[in-house]
This record gives structure tokens, C-alpha cells and sequence, in this order.
């Protein structure tokens, strides 16, 4: 048979072939090359003369058109954006709504919000406020188009996935967009028989396919009419097509006010992006955030071992968002609720975690640094080429396969807590427990299943394979956070043990859609075979396997030891008298006697404790222990004494983890005071040296050994006065609102960035170790307990070395 006649040679008879297989395989739209690149070069003519046109007007009115869009009401933007573009989708995210309202069966049959789909980014919530649309002109105009290409094309990945727009098709040809900037040349297609390097442009992702490509112009058409169309309408009392106007150069930059009264936020960062230059691929542009959230999930261990109330606050909290907590359809419990069974699984669960975390940001921050390396070593070709070197485009691969076997985790915990949290347990239940396996089965009610419930649909994305990868991780927590910042209602429905998980899952999409914007466009080819990236995380995540295997066994006997009934009382937050003294110190005790329990039976396990097992990558730190209560007389204090911090700072007891399975904790702490013990990594110790030490970087005292000073006013004062209480001889302070923390952290030199979720970042502008920090904002209060301000005070003088002495009123 001669080989033209090939049922491969023909993609429309190949599709054909495969449809009869499987009728809900998607067809698309066949083109011959006259219809393609008769559409490409109309397409291009527009996008040219609508820019050259913008141009004009913006080189003679930009001021004009900045000043009279900021003083207009939101009614009188959204009037210019309609008349603009009649139709206008109303919310940010149209294309979710649209997935809200469509299911896949009327989709096969033809959508009935195509723009819905195809041009999420024009809609009249985002560009109604004062700068979007101001930004989008300026991007699109002072730009050429093939810079945009990639950020277009990524525009519409749901309405792909859904099949609401799917790309037209014409085989055995590339269009090239990137790079071509003349109307001439943007949209011009190369042969494959032609051209031996034509094929590969499109499997690396620098040209498209041309259905591809052809709906990239037609995204970029549709924009740039729509801002020419806004310019005219905001000037619509001025001459703008006087033939004899005439071409200025580009005027010189100018500045848009800030208009937001609110902090920076990621989100507003993300709402932005499709109206900006798109960014390049940055990766260490989330390297403080990782390193922040490593960092935090450090302190979190150490807080665990060394405070009895936020161990306690974090059992309870483990404990309420477990399935064991949701009744049955007849309303039955489940049968091991208040056993010591289910607290020995809170306890486990909430032990490896912790651990889980920490190890979990290490390998992500390593990670990043070896992407950072390798991309300094190739920052010339880089630099010269939209291609990836090899060795990057392979270390990228393993890092993304790294990422997504990091989410598959989180995504588990979400599946086992989302259902079981207070506010939203209402909406499950679970099925009579199978007695021949401990798994739980969980069903929606028909309540949750309602479309009108948009919060409960987007948390129910997650639960849901097929629907997270239509929707896309990072997109899915982009409309999360929108819906909980915008809808109060909705933010009091998520708990602080959820918002902590909404702010992992967001900084996982952050890494996923920096790591997509490393190439130029949809890349076809395959970098890495899949079994060698698994066969790499093996290798990474081994030390992680092994301590996974000790902390989930079931006969650790932690129920009897840590079951929060009243042992890890700790009245910190009281002023100090020699009760209160006497309750802290048996609550940290008990605290200390339930972790030597975890650390003798890992030894017992695997011959070291945890941090034995994590030597070199967990640091060693002191715990902290309330000295017994003295009677004195007040003194004035002198000098700038670090240990007086908390009284609990005063005094230091150690727990040697490594070298304690038959002594118990009194024992330990006798023998300590006798004999100043050697140190050993990653084990809390006692000791007489000065806690200074252990600041992992100091930044506020210099070369010269003298302490930064910060002069703060009187109410900046007072909260770092709260922040780093001290005396013992009055009662604590109370709550401390958010909003106040924030005001007297900006003012010592404090970057602030709110991420999603509960999560804000703190970055010191002067900070030469680039160390910043996280912290969570309260929720559902916004006021902050003392026993939270003191952990903050905490974890500010172990990251910067601060004591109230660092402070003075200005």
C-alpha cells in the first residue's frame, strides 16, 4: 500500500479512527495552511496597528488618562469597561464561574461562555480598580507582543483541560511568535520538511503548534482592541485620530500612585500579574519565603519541646480535625474516640509532622540553592537563549518532581482534616468503621454539594484529582484566598489549623508556576524519564522514610504521657508568684517526660534519637526552664542582660536525648547542674553559657559588639515591651492586637508581605543574612493572646538577637 495513503499522514482520518474508540475524545477544528496563515496575518495586522495607535496615545495622554481614571467612582470605571467590551464577564476568575455553571456534557455540545474561558483576565471586578487597568495599558503598549506569548497561552490552561476552547489544528508546521517583532514576521509558520530545526522549536516549547498560536493572537487582538477601545473612552472629549497628530518618543516614566491602604500582599501581587510584564523565570525570587517557612517549621519543633501551652494548643488542635470526630449518617461516634487509640494517633500524627515539615522545606530550600547554582554557572546562555541549559533543564525536572510528590502529601493531610474541621464537619459524615481496618470512609452530604457554595466547592477541588489538575494548584489558591479575604462569612468558616494549610498549599503553586514560567511555552519534550525522578527522590527523601517509619508505629505508648488533661498547664501568661512557678515547672516536666518517651523509643529503634538522626541539619538549641521562684528585693537591672528575656530564659535545663534512656528527667537535671556537659548536635542541653550563642545570626549587634538601638513610639513601645516582657513582679500584659504588631514591626525596618492563608512574612530590609521570618496572623480574633506574643518574642530573639534593652521611646 503506498505510504501516502497512511492513516498517520492524515491527522483528521487519524482522529477519526480514535473518536470511534472513544466518542468523548476531543476533535479539533482542522486547518489547511492558506486558512491558517491567512487568520495569523490578519491577526497580526490588528495587534500592530491597535499598538501603534495606543502608543500615540499614550506618548501625548498618559498623565491625562492616570488622573482622570483614579478620580472616577467604581460605577463610572465599570461603565468605560463595558462600553469598551459589552459583555464583560462580572468576577475575577470568570473561567471558574463558568466551570461552576457548565458540566463536561454541555461542554461536548459547545460552551456558552467562550470569553468566559478564553480571556479570564478582562472582567470587571479586576480592571474597575485603580491601577489594573492602568498597568495594562502601559505593559501592552510599551511592549512588543511576542513577550507575552508565554502568558497568554498559560491564560487558559482550565478552558483547555475543560475542552471549553480547545486549538484549532494544522500538522507539519511551526508558528513563531517569540522573538518576532514586526508585523511581517509575528505569526509566520516554518515547515518541518523545510526547515530541520522547525520540529524541535515546537517540542521545546519556542514555537507552537499553529492552532496554538493561533489562538494566542487571537487572546492578544482581543486585548489590545479592548485597551484602545478603554483610552478612547476615558478621552472621549479629546481629538485622537487627527491624522496630522504627531509620533512623540517614549515619554518618560510615569508614576502611578499607590492607591491601596493595605500591605502588600501575595495575592494582590497575583491579581496583577496579567496586567504586567509577565516575569521571567526567578526562582530565587521565592527563596526568603522558603527559607522563612523552613525556619518556622524549625521553631515550631523547638516549641513543641520547649512550651507545655503551645504543645497542648497544638494536640487539641490536631485532635478536632481528625476523621475519628465525625459521626455516622445515624449519628454514631466512632468507636475509639476519647480512647487512649485515637490520642495515640493525634500524638503520633502530630510528632512525625512536625518532623515531616521541617525536613520537607530543608530539601525544597536545598533544592532552590542547587537551581540557583546551577543557574549562575549558565547565566550567560541563560541570559542569550529562551533554552534552558541541560544540566538546569534536568535539575528543574527533578526539583518540580520533587515539588509535586511534596503536594500529594499535603494534599493528604488536607483530605484527612478539611472534613473533620469544626466549622465545616457539618457538611460529612463517615461510614460505621469497618472493624478489620483502621481506614475511614467520609461522604459529602447533599448540603455540599450545592454550587451556590462557593467556599465548600473550592476546598472540595482539592479532594478531587481530576478537578485540581483541570483547575490548576496555584489558581485553586488564588480563588481560595480571594474568597476568604473578600467574604467574611466565609474566612470564619476556615479554622487557624486549615488557613496553616492553605498557606503550604500556596507557596507549592508559587514554586509550580515559577517553575512554569522556565521555558518559553508548552513544552512537548521529555527531559528526564520518569523513573529516574523517582529513583532521585528516593535518594533525597531517604533519611525521611526512615524516620517515618519509627514515628507512625502504633506502640509508642504516648496517650497516657500526652493527652492534654490538664498536665501542660502553664499560667505564663500570670504574674509570677512561687505558685505559679511550681505549676510552669511541673508542666514542663511532664512536657519533658513525654518527649524523652518519643526520643527512647527512636533510640531504641534506630540507636540515635531524632535529632541524632538529623545531626547537621536540625541546630542545637537550649530549652528553656522557670528557674525556682526566690523572694528578693527590686533591684534596678544593669547592662544588657539576654538571659533575663522571660524568666523562663533565665535558667536553662537540658535534656540529653542521646544518652538518657534509663534516667529520668530529674536525674538528668541534678547530674547537669553538677557537670557542664559537652555539646552535642541538635540536642537540647543545659548550660551556663550565654544564650546568645545560640541566635543562629545576629543582626542586631555589630562588628563593634553594641546592640542596634530602635526608637519606636509610644505605642510601637509598648508592643515590643509586650513582646519581650520581663519582669516577674507585675502581672502580664494582655492581648495585643494584629494590626498594632504589624505598625511596630514596619517601624524598626520590617518589609511586610501578607501570603495566603493565615501566613505574613517579615523580611529586615538591612538584614545582611536575609533572614526572614513568619508568623500567622490570629484567626478567628485578631487580637493575639500574651502566651502567643511571648512564643513571638521568642522566636525574635532567637532569629535577631532582640531583647526589650534593643528598644527605647523615641
Amino acid at each position: 500500500m503506498d505510504s501516502s495513503d497512511s492513516i498517520y499522514d492524515d491527522p483528521q482520518r487519524l482522529f477519526e479512527a480514535m473518536t470511534a474508540g472513544n466518542p468523548n475524545l476531543p476533535v479539533p477544528v482542522f486547518l489547511s495552511f492558506s486558512e491558517a496563515k491567512s487568520a495569523a496575518q490578519r491577526y497580526s495586522t490588528d495587534i500592530f496597528t491597535a499598538q501603534r495607535d495606543l502608543v500615540k496615545i499614550l506618548s501625548h495622554h498618559e498623565g491625562t488618562i492616570i488622573k482622570r481614571w483614579l478620580k472616577k467612582t467604581t460605577a463610572q470605571r465599570q461603565k468605560v469597561l463595558t462600553s469598551a467590551y459589552p459583555g464583560i464577564p462580572l468576577t475575577h476568575r470568570p473561567d471558574f464561574w463558568a466551570l461552576r455553571k457548565e458540566n463536561p456534557a454541555q461542554l461536548r455540545t459547545g460552551t456558552q461562555y467562550r470569553d468566559h474561558w478564553l480571556l479570564p483576565s478582562l472582567n470587571r471586578e479586576d480592571l474597575s480598580k485603580p491601577q489594573n487597568l492602568l498597568l495594562f495599558l502601559r505593559s501592552r503598549a510599551r511592549n512588543p507582543p511576542g513577550i507575552f506569548v508565554n502568558a497568554d497561552a498559560n491564560s487558559v490552561p482550565i478552558g483547555h483541560t475543560a475542552r471549553a476552547v480547545m486549538p484549532s489544528y494544522l500538522s507539519g508546521y511551526t508558528m513563531l511568535l517569540m522573538g518576532q517583532n514586526t508585523q511581517a514576521a509575528y505569526g509566520r509558520m516554518i515547515a518541518w520538511d523545510e526547515d530541520d530545526e522547525a520540529f524541535d522549536m515546537m517540542s521545546t516549547g519556542i514555537g507552537l503548534q499553529p492552532g496554538e498560536g493561533l489562538q494566542v493572537l487571537e487572546i492578544q487582538q482581543r486585548k489590545m482592541q479592548f485597551l484602545l477601545e478603554c483610552a478612547k473612552g476615558i478621552l472621549q472629549d479629546l481629538p485622537l485620530n487627527e491624522p496630522d497628530l504627531p509620533n512623540l518618543p517614549a515619554p518618560a516614566h510615569v508614576p502611578l500612585p499607590l492607591t491601596s491602604p493595605d500591605w502588600p500582599s501575595l495575592a494582590q501581587e497575583i491579581e496583577e500579574a496579567p496586567y504586567r510584564v509577565q516575569s521571567t523565570f526567578d526562582i530565587d525570587c521565592l527563596r526568603p519565603l522558603i527559607v522563612a517557612r523552613r525556619n518556622e517549621a524549625e521553631d515550631f519543633i523547638w516549641s513543641l519541646r520547649e512550651d507545655p501551652s503551645f504543645f497542648q494548643q497544638v494536640v487539641l488542635e490536631w485532635s478536632e480535625h481528625r476523621q475519628e470526630k465525625l459521626l455516622t449518617a445515624r449519628g454514631k461516634p466512632h468507636p475509639v474516640l476519647h480512647q487512649d487509640t485515637f490520642w495515640e494517633r493525634v500524638l503520633s500524627n502530630m510528632v512525625s509532622n512536625a518532623y515531616f515539615d521541617f525536613m520537607i522545606w530543608d530539601l525544597v530550600l536545598k533544592g532552590i540553592d542547587h537551581l540557583l547554582h546551577l543557574k549562575g554557572e549558565h547565566a550567560h546562555q541563560t541570559s542569550s537563549s529562551p533554552e534552558l541549559a541541560e544540566s538546569l533543564a534536568q535539575a528543574l525536572a527533578h526539583f518540580e518532581h520533587l515539588v509535586d510528590q511534596f503536594i500529594k502529601g499535603s494534599i493528604g493531610k488536607w483530605e484527612s482534616s478539611m472534613v473533620a474541621s469544626p466549622p465545616l464537619r457539618q457538611h460529612y459524615v463517615r461510614e460505621p468503621q469497618d472493624p478489620t481496618n483502621t481506614r475511614i470512609k467520609v461522604m459529602s452530604k447533599g448540603t455540599s454539594r450545592k454550587r451556590g457554595d462557593h467556599l465548600l466547592w473550592l476546598l472540595e477541588v482539592f479532594l478531587q484529582e481530576d478537578q485540581l489538575f483541570l483547575c490548576g494548584l496555584e489558581n485553586v489558591c488564588d480563588e481560595l484566598e480571594r474568597e476568604i479575604r473578600s467574604n467574611r462569612a466565609s474566612r470564619e468558616r476556615i479554622s487557624p489549623f486549615i488557613a496553616e494549610l492553605i498557606s503550604d498549599l500556596s507557596l507549592f503553586g508559587e514554586l509550580k508556576r515559577q517553575i512554569g514560567l522556565a521555558t518559553p511555552g508548552p513544552r512537548m519534550s521529555v527531559v528526564i524519564e520518569q523513573e529516574e525522578k523517582h529513583t532521585e527522590f528516593e535518594s533525597k527523601t531517604k533519611l525521611m522514610g526512615q524516620i517515618f517509619n519509627v514515628l507512625t508505629k502504633t506502640d509508642m505508648e504516648l496517650a497516657e504521657l500526652g493527652i492534654p488533661q490538664g498536665k501542660f498547664n502553664y499560667p505564663s501568661d500570670k504574674r509570677r508568684t512561687a505558685a505559679t512557678t511550681r505549676a510552669m515547672q511541673k508542666a514542663e516536666k511532664n512536657l519533658d517526660v513525654f518527649w524523652t518517651r518519643v526520643d527512647d523509643y527512636c533510640k531504641e529503634d534506630t540507636g540515635k534519637t531524632i535529632h541524632g538522626m538529623l545531626n547537621g541539619i536540625l541546630k542545637d538549641r537550649q530549652l528553656h526552664r522557670t528557674p525556682d521562684w526566690v523572694e528578693q528585693d527590686r533591684k534596678p537591672r544593669h547592662g544588657n542582660n539576654y538571659s533575663d528575656l522571660d524568666p523562663a530564659l533565665s535558667q536553662f535545663a537540658a535534656i540529653e536525648l542521646q544518652s538518657r534512656t534509663e534516667r529520668t528527667i530529674d536525674a538528668a537535671i541534678s547530674q547537669a547542674k553538677e557537670k557542664q556537659k559537652s555539646k552535642t548536635h541538635g540536642i537540647p542541653r543545659i548550660g551556663s553559657s550565654a544564650p546568645e550563642r545560640e541566635i543562629e545570626h545576629n543582626a542586631c549587634i555589630g562588628e563593634d559588639d553594641k546592640p542596634t538601638i530602635f526608637e519606636v513610639s509610644k505605642r510601637g513601645f509598648k508592643v515590643f515591651t509586650t513582646l519581650f516582657h520581663t519582669s516577674t513582679e507585675e502581672e502580664p500584659p494582655g492581648d495585643l492586637p494584629w494590626s498594632e504588631f504589624l505598625s511596630a514591626m514596619a517601624s524598626v525596618g520590617f518589609s511586610i508581605k501578607k501570603l495566603d492563608g493565615s501566613a505574613w512574612i517579615f523580611a529586615l530590609v538591612d538584614d545582611k543574612w536575609k533572614q526572614s521570618i513568619i508568623f500567622h496572623e490570629p484567626h478567628p480574633s485578631s487580637k493575639m493572646s500574651f502566651q502567643v506574643v511571648r512564643r513571638f518574642g521568642r522566636r525574635l530573639w532567637r532569629r535577631y538577637g532582640w531583647t526589650s534593652e534593643n528598644f527605647r521611646r523615641g
